[in-house]
Order: structure tokens, then sequence, then C-alpha cells
């Protein structure tokens, strides 16, 4: 059922991001860090700019899943609390939306791999 949904809502959505690119000047991608760019899937007319300019040699469909992954990842690596991780992404991309399950699943993460024992 939610692969039917975010069929039907993928035109809406991409005339929506579109949009807000054109006329308030939303970036269609962010650089994160040094090895993730974050935003939305690429049309082929900017392969040259990412391939030349960004170094970007893979694209990943993010969604949800990776999305919590990658801050999990983030966490571990600069260790940032999850609080933290989620507020570099808002910076850079405010119109993204750590949901309650994602930072339950970070904050999970954190006090296994990144808080010591008896802490």
């Amino acid at each position: 059922m939610a692969g039917l949904a975010a069929r039907i809502l993928f035109y809406p959505t991409l005339g929506y991001n579109l949009l807000m690119e054109k006329l308030w000047g939303r970036r269609w991608f962010d650089r994160i860090d040094e090895s993730v760019i974050l935003g939305a899937l690429p049309f082929r007319s900017m392969t040259s700019q990412l391939y030349e300019k960004e170094n970007v040699r893979g694209v990943i469909t993010m969604n949800e899943e990776f999305e919590t992954r990658y801050l999990c990842n983030s966490v571990q690596l600069y260790h940032w609390t999850p609080k933290e991780a989620s507020e570099l992404i808002a910076s850079i991309r405010p119109h993204i939306i750590i949901r309650q399950g994602q930072f339950k699943v970070l904050q999970t993460y954190y006090q296994q791999t990144c808080v010591p024992e008896g802490a």
C-alpha cells in the first residue's frame, strides 16, 4: 500500500519541488559532509555538474530508512548527539523532517554505541 501511495504522490511532489526551486530558490541538493550530498533524485541534466563539480560517482535513493542510517553513521563518526545530528541536517535542509520514529532509533543507536557503560 505504501508503494502505491508513493507512486501516486511522486508527480505532484515533483511539481511542488520544482516550483519551490524556481520561485523560492530551494536547492535541489546540498553537501552535508565531505562524502554525502543530500537532496532530491537528480535529473539527467544535472549529471555533468554532479560528476565534474561534486565528484559524485553514485546515487542512492533516500528514504526514511537510509536517512536514519546516515544519521546513525554521523552520530558515531562525528561523535554527535542525536539532537546535534538532527539539527545539522535541519540547518542545511530545513524542509527535511526527522520523524519521531527515526529519532527514537537514533537515540537507541547512540545509547548503544556512543555512551559508555554505566554513564
